[in-house]
């Protein structure tokens, strides 16, 4: 009987590393959908009627890493990943961020990238009379500067967040470019340098 026991649980360890490998791509999947509003920011603050600077992070980013710590039940204290808390939260953590901090640059470039491309469209419209001189241009900096200022804001207090989970965010590389790419002037026309 001990022999049977021993096989029995010898074939469902080997399963961990394949259940682990979906758990993990699940969580990435939850977690990068909720970057989708990084793509309509500057949409959404070309909207807003209130012009002042920023002062606290995106509704969106407390809501990243929220599939980790729920699975982990990291505020419930119920969750599937609950018993293996001690162990996996941190490596699962990691990993999670990593691939979301991909997909977050990946967002991030592409829309700095669409800015810079409606940018060129309007210096290349000829201008027209307005009783107001430069005041549209002047608008365009303020809007791109609280673009830029929200991104910053909110890659630090996803970093912050990373860090209630054990993930060491100053050790990666990573996270970095991606802190780098937030704090860069929306108007440097020389994105792939800032990568």
């Amino acid at each position: 009987m001990t022999v049977a026991l021993r096989a029995a649980v010898q074939n469902l360890t080997t399963l961990i590393p394949s259940l682990s490998s979906q758990v993990i791509s699940i969580l990435i999947r939850r977690a990068s959908e909720a970057l989708q509003p990084v793509r309509s920011m500057p949409l959404q603050f070309r909207a807003m009627s209130n012009k002042r600077p920023p002062s606290e992070p995106s509704f969106f980013v407390s809501g990243v890493l929220r599939p980790v710590r729920a699975y982990f039940g990291v505020e419930s204290g119920i969750g599937p990943g609950g018993p293996s808390k001690e162990e996996l939260m941190r490596p699962y953590g990691e990993e999670v961020f990593e691939a979301v901090v991909q997909k977050y640059i990946f967002y991030v470039t592409a829309m700095r990238k669409k800015e810079e491309s409606l940018r060129k469209l309007k210096k290349g419209k000829k201008p027209t009379f307005s009783l107001f001189g430069g005041a549209p241009k002047e608008e365009d900096g303020r809007e791109e500067e609280r673009i830029r200022q929200q991104m910053v804001l909110d890659v630090e207090a996803f970093g912050k967040d990373a860090e209630t989970l054990g993930v060491d965010v100053q050790g990666s590389a990573s996270f970095k470019s991606l802190h780098e790419l937030a704090i860069a002037p929306l108007n440097d026309g020389e994105l792939g340098n800032t990568l």
